[in-house]
């Protein structure tokens, strides 16, 4: 049996006027992510990455592009 990994980094975003939360997690040797607004997970075909800046990079790109196509103002912050 396999030892359970809880390894786990939080990051918040602001984008916008919209403030989101990421969750990098660790599982099976890869990162995968969750991204929270409002207490809703978005759903999101992020591939799982190597370490979680890759994971937290491509979540804040994806986060960028959801908001930027639906018209909102740019900035990232924090």
């Amino acid at each position: 049996m396999d030892s359970l990994d809880l390894a786990k980094r939080d990051m918040t975003v602001v984008y916008g006027d919209r403030t989101f939360a990421l969750r990098a997690y660790r599982d099976a040797q890869q990162w995968h992510g969750i991204i929270i607004e409002n207490r809703t997970p978005i759903r999101h075909g992020l591939a799982p990455a190597a370490d979680p800046a890759t994971c937290f990079a491509a979540a804040v790109g994806f986060l960028a592009a959801t908001v930027d196509a639906a018209g909102e103002p740019r900035g990232v912050t924090r």
